[in-house]
């Protein structure tokens, strides 16, 4: 059997699971894999919004010390992205986003205390890829159905503040 080799972007070792909750009602208090109580982990995610532009949000996830997984919940998300390129760069609010990994809290920290801006290859430098990138989660249609019958998956809600303007 032959290995595939995930290609790593981050100059540190890989870490955490990360999947996303587009589901406003569902809070993660259980893990979704295992289904044992989460705690939360706060930490600087690095977001690359429209290929161009990186964004770092201290952010806490919910966090399966079991599985290894953080859950971040993308409505949160992406109202922290609003407010912020609300200011930045309007154009690029509604844009395609991908939460790329987990920046070094001490680099973090440094670069927001003296306001420095970093190359990306600095950056990446500091950032540890995830183990594992889940899809966005996935639930089924609560209720009773008949025995042998699958439940339909439910359809998580469309963005509320993460949609391009219309001008």
């Amino acid at each position: 059997m032959t290995e595939t080799i995930k290609p790593q972007i981050g100059g540190l070792e890989p870490k955490y699971g990360f999947i996303i909750n587009p589901y406003l009602d569902y809070r993660a208090s259980s893990c979704p894999f295992c289904g044992r109580k989460t705690g939360q982990r706060k930490l600087p995610l690095l977001v690359n919004v429209n290929k161009l532009d990186f964004v770092i949000l201290n952010y806490t996830c919910r966090y399966c010390k079991d599985c290894d997984v953080l859950i971040a919940h993308k409505h949160e998300i992406e109202h922290l992205l609003t407010v912020l390129f609300q200011q930045r760069d309007p154009e690029l609010i509604g844009s395609d986003y991908l939460v790329f990994g987990t920046m070094d809290k001490e680099t973090w920290r440094e670069g927001s205390k003296h306001e420095t801006t970093k190359t990306i290859k600095e950056i990446v430098s500091h950032l540890s890829d995830f183990t594992t990138y889940y899809k966005e989660l996935r639930m089924t249609q609560q209720g009773w159905y008949l025995k042998g019958k699958r439940p339909p998956i439910r359809k998580p809600p469309a963005s509320q503040e993460w949609v391009k303007s219309e001008r």
